[in-house]
C-alpha cells in the first residue's frame, strides 16, 4: 500500500493510570505472601501506553481520557505531553483519583495486574462522541480503543465514527463484546492474545503459535475472533501473531529477545500496529512491525521501559535494545 501524501493521525481512546511494578521471586498463589525483591513507580493504562507508542512510531496521536484532580493525575498527563501526545480531550475528573494499576513481575517476565480503574471508569460514551466529532477525521487516520473504559464509549465508537478511519479495538481484558451488528455501526479490527481470543469466541487458546486449522487451535480461534468484527489480529506472545482477515491467515514470527517484564508488551503492539495503519502501511505490513515492536518492549522493566522508535525496528527480526540507542 502506498503511504498518503498526509500521514493519518492516532486517536486513542481508553485508560490513564500510575503504576506500581513490585519484582517478585515467584507470583504469589492465592493465600500465599510473596516478599518483594523491590518496587518501582511509572505510568501506565492501556489508552496511555498505547498513545504514547504510536507517538514514538511517530504518528501525530491524541489521547481521550479522563484522570483525577490529583497529583497523579497532573504527573500523567505531562508525561504524555513529553511523548508528543496531545491531550486537549482528557478530562480532569474532580470526584475520582487516577487510575492505579499494581503489577506483579517475576523473574521470567510473567506477571500479574491488579487495576483500580478510578477516572477511568467515568469517562462516557458522549465525550468520545464529541471528541470523534470535532477531531474531523478522515480515511488517513485511526482510532484506537481498548477495554479498560466503560463499554458505553465502544458503543460510542461504533455510531459516532464516520465509515472512512479505521478502527482497531483491543478486546483486553476480555470480556463480552458490544453487539456492533445494527445499521450504522462500524466494526471493528480486533486485537486480543491468545487467551483472550479463546475466552472471546468460547474456544480452548494454543499459545504456540501453530497456525494448522485444528478444531481447538489458535487459527481456528483467530477465524472465528475475525468474524465477530472486521477481522481479527491474536498476539502469541514469543510465537508471534496470527492476523485473520477477508478468509486469509496469515502467521508472523517473532524474533527471539532476552525477556525482562511483558507488561505492556501487547499496548505497544497495537499502539505501532495503528501507527503503521495510520502511516499508509497494509494490514500485514503494520502487523509485522507490531509483532517487532511488542517483542522490544519486553526488553526493560515497566510498561513503557522500551519503547521503539522506527530506527529501532530495522527489520522484523533485528532489534535495537534500548541500552544501544544513540543519545
Amino acid at each position: 500500500m502506498t503511504a498518503p501524501s498526509t500521514p493519518g493521525r492516532v486517536v486513542a481512546i481508553g485508560s490513564v493510570n500510575i503504576d506500581r511494578i513490585l519484582r517478585c521471586p515467584v507470583l504469589p498463589s492465592p493465600g500465599e505472601t510473596v516478599l518483594a525483591a523491590g518496587s518501582t513507580q511509572g505510568f501506565g493504562g492501556k489508552g496511555a501506553n498505547q498513545a504514547v507508542a504510536a507517538a514514538a512510531m511517530g504518528a501525530p496521536t491524541r489521547l481521550v481520557a479522563r484522570v483525577g484532580a490529583d497529583a497523579e493525575g497532573r504527573a500523567a498527563l505531562a508525561d504524555l505531553r513529553a511523548a508528543g501526545v496531545a491531550t486537549d480531550a482528557v478530562r480532569t475528573d474532580p470526584d475520582a483519583p487516577t487510575g492505579l494499576a499494581v503489577v506483579l513481575v517475576d523473574p521470567s517476565g510473567e506477571n500479574s495486574i491488579v487495576v483500580v480503574p478510578g477516572a477511568n471508569a467515568r469517562l462516557t460514551g458522549a465525550e468520545v462522541a464529541r471528541a470523534l466529532a470535532e477531531l474531523a477525521l478522515t480515511s488517513a487516520d485511526t482510532v484506537l480503543t481498548s477495554g479498560e473504559v466503560p463499554e458505553e464509549c465502544i458503543r460510542a465508537t461504533a455510531s459516532a465514527l464516520p465509515a472512512g478511519p479505521r478502527w482497531i479495538h483491543n478486546a483486553a481484558p476480555a470480556g463480552v463484546l458490544p453487539d456492533w451488528s445494527g445499521p450504522g455501526l462500524r466494526r471493528p479490527l480486533l486485537v486480543a492474545n491468545a487467551v483472550e481470543a479463546a475466552q472471546l469466541t468460547g474456544r480452548s487458546a494454543d499459545s504456540t503459535g501453530t497456525t494448522n486449522d485444528s478444531p481447538d487451535g489458535t487459527a481456528t480461534t483467530a477465524t472465528a475472533l475475525a468474524a465477530l468484527g472486521d477481522g481479527a489480529v491474536v498476539t502469541l506472545g514469543a510465537a508471534g501473531a496470527l492476523v485473520a482477515t477477508g478468509g486469509a491467515l496469515h502467521h508472523l514470527p517473532a524474533p527471539e529477545v532476552a525477556v525482562v517484564d511483558s507488561t505492556g508488551a501487547g499496548d505497544v503492539f497495537c499502539g505501532a500496529l495503528a501507527a503503521r495503519l495510520a502511516q499508509g502501511a497494509s494490514l500485514r505490513e503494520a502487523a509485522a512491525t507490531a509483532v517487532a515492536a511488542g517483542a522490544f518492549a519486553v526488553t526493560a522493566l515497566g510498561a513503557r521501559g522500551a519503547l521503539p522508535r522506527p530506527a529501532d525496528l530495522t527489520g522484523p527480526t533485528d532489534l535495537t535494545h534500548p541500552a544501544a540507542r544513540p543519545s
